[in-house]
């Protein structure tokens, strides 16, 4: 219930956004999103890089449903350079559900390029779109009790973009998956091959709330006090 309660919130937001604007308004977003697709498409036709790392990055000045379509395949594209202009581009694309959806597509295509994972979970923190918590959560939770996990590929970024997704479930993903990972790391206080990803949750979840604890019991008990004062976007009731 929680997930859809937060999935609606979203979908109010960006339906308010949407309202907001007025026809011209859409229909000049709509043109400029056309003008810069076509510019992306005529670039992606040579064998240049430059012209299409400059083209993709303009696309990132026209946010929009469609630029964000296209900018998408990009993400598996056979340039590593490419990938990551796309998830930048991307990126700057605040608050729209097409970007945030586009830049999920593109982890499982990257699981192993930690670059290009930097860079889509970095865009997936700046887009903050809400339905980023359940997929960041998603992959940290599959890779934290892994051998060796803290150096996988992704886990440190995904931690550091729940800091950057300023929403009540983020919160309550970091204290959960902050829990998990003692478990995992072994003795509370230890510094084994997982401590560096607990002072990332401690780090992520100090800049949601501004508040600073020792250890996971401390945020669980904070939280259990406070997260009923606090809307789903974490502004104050």
């Amino acid at each position: 219930m929680k997930h859809l309660a937060l999935s609606l919130a979203a979908c109010l937001v960006l339906a308010s956004a949407l309202l907001a604007q007025s026809p011209e308004e859409a229909k000049a977003a709509a043109d400029a999103a056309k003008s810069r697709i076509d510019e992306l498409k005529t670039a992606l036709k040579g064998k240049e890089e430059d012209p299409k790392v400059a083209a993709i990055t303009a696309c990132g000045d026209a946010p929009h449903a469609t630029t964000a379509a296209a900018l998408t395949p990009l993400l598996g594209d056979a340039s590593e350079t490419v990938r990551i202009a796309a998830a930048k581009a991307l990126g700057r694309m605040k608050s729209l559900a097409e970007a945030a959806k586009g830049l999920h597509a593109g982890l499982a295509a990257n699981e192993e390029k930690s670059k290009v994972l930097d860079a889509l979970f970095d865009a997936i923190g700046e887009v903050n779109h809400g339905s980023s918590v359940a997929v960041c959560k998603d992959w940290i939770n599959h890779r934290i009790t892994k051998r060796d996990g803290a150096d996988q590929p992704g886990i440190n970024s995904a931690i550091e973009a729940m800091g950057a997704l300023k929403w009540k479930a983020s919160v309550s993903a970091l204290i959960d998956l902050g829990k998990k990972n003692i478990v995992a790391n072994g003795a509370r206080g230890g510094k084994g091959m997982r401590w560096k990803d607990d002072v990332r949750f401690n780090r992520s979840l100090q800049r949601l709330t501004g508040e600073s604890f020792e250890d996971m019991d401390g945020w669980d008990d904070w939280w259990k006090k406070n997260a009923g004062k606090l809307n789903d976007d974490l502004t104050t009731k």
